[in-house]
């Protein structure tokens, strides 16, 4: 994996011009989870959330308990870091926190118009609050939507963390293709949590990824085999988490 060193600039009141919060930008990894698993890819990461969920891997990019956000997600030329992505990058993720914040920023755009300039496909990982606007939507391919249920966002309300109809926003966009929903979870429990959400929500069994919770590789592949039988039981997709594996992510 690589990663870059970016030309930053400190002000607080950054221009939305120009500038996003940027936690971290890096590629020669493969995306690790659901239907584009294995492709070679490079990662924006955005900076702030609208949830604070406790079990958050990148908690850098929302936590001011623990974290300076001036610090970890400096505001950044969205310029400067698109030009850091090597020629090589075909595929790129924009991740967070959640990036969907910022679509309404003019920066957000640019930053997309400049990723749609050197033929990159964009893809967006998101936790299904924040519906894509028609301004930022014709440039993003694929939208991987991750509901946050009891285990991972039971430190918000649940009128926070699911809305309906944004959900159903990006139903309507699965059924082109171009959405997926997708559920870490740890045990059967948690898997039967998400099944009651996607038959709530009128998911299709087809677009509905999941994947075994765990921090480390012994975890991982313990939970594999448990997950991929019971989830087979409601005709949903699953993946492992090649990242962890590959040990490049």
């Amino acid at each position: 994996m690589t990663r870059s060193s970016l030309p930053l600039l400190t002000a607080p009141d950054q221009n939305r011009e120009t500038h996003l919060p940027i936690n971290e930008v890096f590629w020669d990894v493969v995306q690790g989870e659901g239907p584009y698993m294995g492709r070679a890819c490079g990662f924006i990461r955005l900076g702030w959330c609208n949830l604070h969920c406790p079990p958050c891997d990148t908690a850098q990019t929302w936590d001011t308990s623990r974290y300076d956000l001036a610090i970890t997600c400096p505001d950044t030329a969205v310029a400067a870091a698109v030009d850091r992505l090597p020629a090589r990058v075909r595929m790129v993720v924009i991740s967070g926190g959640e990036p969907l914040l910022w679509q309404r920023t003019p920066a957000f755009i640019s930053m997309l118009e400049l990723l749609e300039q050197r033929g990159i496909e964009v893809h967006v990982e998101t936790n299904g609050t924040i519906a894509p606007l028609p301004s930022a939507d014709p440039y993003v391919r694929h939208y991987s939507v991750s509901p946050k249920l009891t285990a991972m966002g039971g430190g918000d309300p649940l009128k926070r963390r699911i809305k309906p109809d944004v959900i159903a926003a990006f139903a309507e966009l699965a059924t082109t293709g171009r959405a997926v929903f997708k559920f870490v979870v740890a045990d059967q429990a948690q898997l039967a949590e998400a099944a009651g959400f996607a038959a709530e929500h009128s998911l299709e069994p087809s677009w509905v990824w999941v994947m075994p919770e765990a921090s480390d590789t012994a975890t991982l592949l313990e939970r594999q085999p448990v997950i991929a039988s019971a989830a087979a039981q409601y005709s949903y997709n699953v993946s492992t988490r090649l990242h962890m594996i590959a040990q490049c992510r």
